[in-house]
């Protein structure tokens, strides 16, 4: 959760506040008159969301499509409340395929990335 302060607050507790951005993962809404105008993340969020971004953006080869993304977590619900039919058994294992293969291309292109 992302909590908001003034840009006169960041100028009087920047170290603070950079600190709990490091430590706790905290993240900053910087206001200026009243309107958001900056995010203070740490840096290792900052990459991880930006480096997701890049990957998504090369292409569905890169990701899970919705409709598949939806079926998978319906299926993996499912299994923690009944016993699968074999029928959605194979299925899921073949969505679960899918995402491994997914998450092997990118990681491949991660390397390139960076």
């Amino acid at each position: 959760m992302s909590m908001k302060v003034t840009l006169d607050q960041l100028q009087d507790r920047l170290p603070e506040l950079l600190d709990r951005v490091v430590q706790n993962g905290e993240e900053y809404v910087v206001q200026r008159d009243g309107k958001d105008c900056a995010v203070l993340v740490s840096a290792r969020q900052w990459r991880r969301r930006t480096v997701g971004q890049r990957l998504d953006a090369l292409g569905p080869a890169y990701r899970l499509s919705r409709v598949k993304q939806a079926r998978a977590e319906t299926l993996l619900a499912a299994k923690q409340m009944r016993p699968l039919t074999a029928a959605e058994r194979r299925e899921l294992q073949g969505l679960l395929r899918e995402c491994e293969t997914i998450l092997l291309r990118r990681a491949d292109a991660l390397d390139e990335l960076r």
